[in-house]
């Protein structure tokens, strides 16, 4: 061993990585123990010393007690070397190793102590860049302290020579793409780290640091499979922080801390303030339930692709497309009799959006999320109430904005549906709150939203309208959701206005029709239809027979959502309401069932993508698609409607990993990655590319120039690893694909990739085959239609 760096006398060795070695060692001058660390690098590499002592410098001007502290730097036979403050204890890698996942509590605290740490070195500029658990220190007293700030391991990344700083499995996407090095890095790493603290696993566990690369670049961080039971709510704020995209992660280590420090603390105050304050508090208490966060981003994410201007369609089909239950009872509701169109079933979300229109699509995804949110919990009854009360304001709305011939129909269905937002949701998260407002309504005789204010600090309105702000919906809904003053409703001048005039009428009707004895009823319903005579000018008879359309609508939405409106309460008074032309049926026909329905309930697509199971019958689903597409052909369509309706049907039937259409591009004579289905998808996408001009020694060129369809069953197969692209093995962690050329005269045009994670994991029986080929056969018809 060494025994002397520097000045400092060497002691013992604390331990080694690839390149570098960890030394207890003396220094005389100051008369103390002290850590020093050697970094070994290539000849090549020697030429950074330079870089590295200067940003040895920097870091070493940080002062924070939850940082090691660099007391100097040098070099000593070419090497650079750095002397840190010595922390005995364990580093937080070795901790985990030895005593398994830490309380949930244990490690928001000690995560918030690292985001603290890392904020401090934000602040000065300077990020981690190799962020991981050995690499944070626990010392006597248990608190975490960081060290290597800005000096990372350098990791030989690709044969180009370009090298990566860090360790794979922290590497934050973005950096592993396109080098860039910004603080999200760090949040990314600490995100990791917190998923690993709570879990006790490695999230990353592939062993070659090419393939981990691959993954970690193109894969979402998700709570490893063999994990014990974690807070949901913890490990939704974790999983947001190791997002995939960065705009999708806390904007900063502060922004993620906040999130911590909300969850360990949900109530800060005996009573909530007044005004927007009473807001955030209810927020803040929403958050640090396990399902809101979840919930919450689910619908962020819906109003953000809502918002965008590309690709919209194809990244909602994904997102409705992860959530099984919701796919399901999506197609369900489309294929209702109220929706299904005259060219037939629907089978697939792409189609959906096609037939219907993208706002149809997604406000049926909203509904359905927020029923699943709902159900199964305690005041279940009480929830179910409200949600279909809400259901039938925006059901009855839409159909009033039809009557009226008005373009907003499907704006005028969400605005209703969230009406109410604030009641139904403080009647999930605070039901002891609710249970107060209601009693204190009846022993003072106050109003709703008064009775809201005494109990909570805030109006169901003013909460719902918060909720509704931070989930990112437009501000013509934030407006509707505003009560309009009693007396006359004036005629609206504006869009806002004529939103908000039919949110208000909608829901007084359905009050009434839902909660009033018959006699009430019928007194109530003419004092609205008085009150909103200018601005709903809807003769109170057509409002009946809009209701009553209205109610059937709401019974076959309960049967599709599973709830039987005969055992509730309104669903009672909606039956009396109708009882002369509409018979409420609880086990009515199954006739709005999409095909092979009880087959496609058995297993989720993401759990059967997970692992590399299809479903229970495949053929079915690749038969509905067909005829899916069939009857998309006949109609004016557009291309790539079709091509995204072939992709999801082989997607959900097969099981894969992901499938992605590639394009001949006429200028380079490239076949490029264009759109698909499955996690990272959008990313495979762009690195799918390669000539057709080159000689076709490999098995892409062979499948577009023979125009052979080919299954690759593992690309490290002795007979076929020569025939991997570099560029494959490069970009893309799978080790199984099959390629489906599209060709017209014997040139091609285009490609469908599919791929899964493991080798042999892709099995195709001869059944299957013909239905996947002539999916194939339909995108070439497609294409030829198309010109």
């Amino acid at each position: 061993m060494t025994r002397k760096i520097g000045r400092f006398d060497i002691r013992r060795e604390l331990g080694r990585g690839a390149q570098s070695i960890v030394y207890l060692a003396w220094d005389p001058q100051l008369e103390r123990e002290v850590a020093v660390k050697t970094l070994h690098f290539s000849a090549a590499e020697r030429r950074d010393n330079a870089a590295l002592l200067a940003e040895a410098r920097a870091v070493s001007r940080l002062r924070h007690p939850g940082i090691v502290p660099v007391f100097e730097a040098g070099e000593e036979a070419g090497d650079v070397y750095l002397v840190f403050e010595y922390v005995p204890g364990d580093n937080l890698g070795t901790h985990l190793q030895q005593h398994g996942p830490l309380p949930a509590a244990d490690a928001a605290r000690l995560c918030i102590d690292i985001l603290t740490a890392l904020s401090t070195a934000h602040a000065e500029g300077i990020v981690h860049r190799d962020l991981k658990p050995s690499n944070v220190l626990i010392d006597v007293d248990g608190k975490p302290r960081v060290m290597d700030f800005g000096i990372a391991q350098r990791l030989d990344a690709d044969t180009a020579g370009t090298t990566l700083s860090g360790t794979p499995g922290y590497m934050a996407p973005e950096y592993i793409r396109s080098r860039q090095v910004a603080p999200s890095n760090d949040v990314f790493a600490a995100g990791v780290m917190l998923v690993e603290m709570i879990s006790g696993r490695r999230v990353m566990r592939e062993r070659d640091p090419q393939r981990a690369l691959q993954l970690a670049a193109t894969v979402p961080v998700t709570l490893p499979k063999d994990a014990p039971d974690v807070d949901e709510a913890l490990a939704a704020i974790a999983l947001r922080a190791a997002a995939l995209d960065p705009a999708a992660r806390f904007q900063s280590a502060e922004d993620f801390r906040v999130a911590l420090d909300a969850w360990l603390n949900p109530q800060e105050a005996p009573s909530a303030p007044a005004g927007s304050g009473a807001v955030d508090f209810l927020l803040r208490r929403m958050r640090h339930r396990g399902d809101f966060p979840a919930l919450s981003e689910s619908v962020a994410a819906i109003n953000r692709i809502a918002s965008s201007e590309a690709e919209n369609i194809d990244t909602l089909s994904n997102l409705v497309l992860r959530d099984f239950s919701l796919t399901n009872k999506l197609l369900r509701l489309v294929n209702s009799v109220h929706y299904r169109p005259a060219s037939g079933r629907i089978s697939t979300v792409s189609r959906a959006l096609v037939v219907l229109g993208f706002d149809t699509v997604r406000n049926i995804a909203i509904t359905v999320l927020l029923f699943e949110h709902l159900q199964n919990k305690s005041h279940a009854a009480l929830l179910r109430e409200e949600f279909l009360r809400a259901c039938l304001a925006g059901l009855f709305a839409r159909d009033l904005a039809k009557h009226m011939k008005t373009r907003e129909l499907e704006q005028a269905y969400i605005c209703s549906i969230f009406h109410s937002l604030g009641r139904l949701l403080c009647q999930y998260y605070f039901p002891e709150e609710s249970e107060d407002i209601r009693r204190v309504m009846t022993q003072h005789d106050y109003r709703e939203d008064v009775a809201a204010q005494r109990v909570l600090g805030v109006s169901f309105e003013d909460l719902g309208i918060g909720l509704a702000r931070s989930w990112g919906f437009p501000q013509v809904i934030l407006e509707s959701m505003r009560k309009l003053p009693a007396g006359a409703v004036r005629r609206p001048a504006t869009q806002e206005d004529r939103l908000r005039a039919l949110s208000a009428v909608a829901n007084e009707y359905c009050d009434a029709v839902a909660h009033l004895a018959p006699a009430e009823r019928d007194k109530a319903m003419k004092a609205i239809a008085g009150r909103f005579a200018d601005a709903v000018p809807v003769e109170l008879k057509a409002v009946r027979e809009l209701m009553q359309a209205a109610v059937q609508e709401i019974e076959n939405f309960a049967q599709i959502i599973k709830i039987n409106l005969r055992q509730t309460r309104i669903g009672r008074n909606l039956a009396s309401f109708d009882s002369e032309e509409t018979l409420i049926h609880p086990h009515a026909t199954t006739e709005t069932q999409m095909p092979s329905e009880a087959v496609l309930e058995q297993k989720s697509v993401a759990e059967a993508a997970l692992a590399g199971e299809k479903p229970a019958d495949p053929q079915a689903v690749l038969s509905s698609g067909i005829q899916d597409i069939s009857n998309t052909l006949v109609e004016d369509f557009k291309l790539n409607d079709v091509l995204r309706i072939i992709l999801e049907t082989m997607y959900r039937a097969m099981g894969f990993k992901r499938v992605l259409l590639c394009v001949r591009d006429a200028r380079s004579n490239e076949m490029t990655g264009r759109f698909g289905f499955g996690p990272g998808a959008t990313e495979l996408a762009r690195h799918l590319r390669f000539s057709l001009s080159a000689h076709p020694d490999n098995v892409f060129n062979v499948a577009t120039a023979k125009g052979v369809d080919i299954l690759i069953e593992d690309i490290d197969e002795t007979k076929i690893a020569a025939r991997i692209p570099a560029w494959y093995r490069r970009n893309v962690p799978s080790r199984t694909f099959v390629l489906f050329p599209l060709m017209i005269k014997g040139r091609p045009v285009g490609m469908i990739y599919a791929d899964k994670d493991n080798a042999g994991e892709i099995e195709i029986s001869e059944q299957e085959l013909a239905l996947l080929r002539t999916l194939r056969n339909q995108a070439v018809m497609a294409i030829k239609q198309a010109g």
